[in-house]
């Protein structure tokens, strides 16, 4: 489940660029400069322009992907500024070579690019390679800085759905309000303007869903020894919200003080949703003994990293970040994937090598929702009416701007299920032509069976109640 992480990050790394905050009083928050130093103007300009409209994470992860190909550029000799049709020749090229994809034409317009084995991009990072490089033009085409249309754009396709639109009921309207007669997310896909798209493949289905429950179950056994093994409270607290509310890593590792507070309810705060631009809007729900866990790491480890020494909730402002490295500093991603590195690797010792499981903090997501349905589908007891209630209720609980994203959870679930089912059934079959034992075996007498299991099982804390 882990794909590709190692060759994605040597791809960021090699491009030569490097990033420089900027001097005081600049209005450059940051600076991109190449391997002699001097600024990167496109780069250092469209992040500026773009984290003033956003203060989110998509300005960086933007940034992140645009590195490598200005980098190819500036190895080439290629000018950033070119002609539309003489700059897609050179992402053409920067695509085949440098991101080993597939190019070719395609049937309206534009090209059609693909993975291969051989991409140190995975199909997702592919997309936001593409949508940072047509975010970048469409920035500085706004500030006068390029003086043609976006080179990322088909004139041609957008003229298509443009025509389209006119068709359409209340196009203006939001999804949510009802009126409009087919969704944003139908448009889209029915009527790209990019000039470079993605070969469609299957539907997205989560992995961690179609895993057997003994893999399911090794997996939360991994977690589980990772939280009563951490190091520092910050991460146990993180690693707690992340399974009971299966959030996103940023989601919970950028969480805020002011977040915290404007929740207005206990267990509950409010974090950055993605797509809200760096506003904390989206609610998150957890226990009363997770709140507790995150109160005493706020008078305790919390405080002794403060650089005022804080201790209480009230002293702290509302842009604080609530969790904090050992230097004072905010926490982020980065940062945790180092401890979970530390904690997983002990971990997966547990386990003998043919059963270990590869897995990523945002699989925790996945293992939170593919419960919580299980455990709809058990308590409606075949009330679709009960069923369609609580999972609708569910959907608003996780925060998903679309339902179609629990219909793919659901999807998922009910082919897994038909899977297992016709498992069962091959193998009772292949039973039933077999010899039968004259004795059903039993454990010897005076011997008590054990139920071997991995960490987090055996005679320790049970963390069950972070599920409910």
């Amino acid at each position: 489940m882990r794909a590709k992480g190692r060759k994605h990050g040597r791809f960021i790394a090699l491009s030569g660029l490097k990033k420089v905050s900027g001097p005081p009083g600049s209005r450059f928050p940051l600076l991109i400069v190449d391997a002699t130093g001097l600024p990167v103007f496109p780069l250092c300009e469209w992040y500026r322009r773009k984290k003033e409209e956003d203060g989110g994470r998509t300005p960086d992860t933007y940034l992140e992907m645009l590195l490598p190909y200005f980098g190819f550029l500036i190895q080439k000799g290629y000018a950033w500024n070119a002609a539309p049709d003489r700059l897609r020749a050179y992402l053409v090229e920067f695509l085949r070579h440098d991101v080993g994809c597939q190019v070719g034409p395609a049937q309206q317009d534009g090209y059609v690019v693909e993975t291969t084995g051989a991409s140190p991009l995975s199909k997702s990072s592919l997309g936001v390679l593409l949508a940072a490089l047509t975010s970048l033009y469409a920035i500085l085409i706004d500030a006068g800085c390029y003086p043609y249309q976006n080179p990322m754009r088909s004139e041609r396709l957008t003229a298509l759905k443009r025509e389209h639109l006119r068709q359409v009921s209340n196009a203006g309207a939001p999804d949510h309000a009802g009126i409009r007669s087919e969704s944003h997310q139908h448009t889209q896909h029915a009527y790209p303007t990019t000039f470079f798209r993605q070969k469609r493949g299957k539907v997205w289905e989560p992995e961690v869903v179609m895993e057997p429950d003994e893999v399911q179950e090794r997996m939360r056994n991994v977690i589980d020894f990772m939280i009563q093994h951490a190091t520092f409270q910050r991460d146990r607290v993180i690693l707690l919200l992340l399974r009971q509310t299966g959030a996103r890593l940023s989601e919970v590792v950028e969480m805020t003080v002011g977040g915290y507070r404007h929740a207005r309810h206990a267990g509950r705060a409010l974090v950055k949703n993605k797509g809200s631009r760096g506003r904390e809007e989206k609610p998150i729900y957890f226990t009363e003994v997770i709140e507790a866990q995150l109160l005493t790491y706020i008078r305790t480890e919390r405080a002794t990293h403060d650089p005022q020494g804080r201790k209480r909730l009230e002293e702290l402002d509302e842009h604080d970040p609530l969790f904090l490295t050992a230097r004072g500093t905010p926490y982020t991603r980065t940062s945790f994937y180092h401890h979970w590195s530390k904690l997983f690797e002990p971990a997966q010792r547990h386990f003998k090598t043919q059963e270990r499981v590869e897995f990523s903090p945002h699989d925790i997501r996945h293992l939170r929702v593919s419960r919580a349905i299980t455990t709809i589908k058990q308590q409606a007891k075949g009330d679709r009416g009960l069923e369609e209630e609580l999972v609708d209720g569910f959907w608003q609980l996780m925060g998903w701007r679309s339902r179609e994203t629990m219909d793919t959870y659901i999807h998922t679930m009910g082919k897994r299920e038909a899977l297992l089912s016709l498992m069962l059934t091959d193998e009772q079959d292949i039973q039933g032509d077999g010899p039968q034992p004259l004795v059903e075996d039993q454990p010897p007498k005076g011997k008590v069976t054990t139920n071997t299991t991995a960490p987090g099982r055996q005679d320790e804390e049970d963390f069950s109640w972070y599920e409910e």
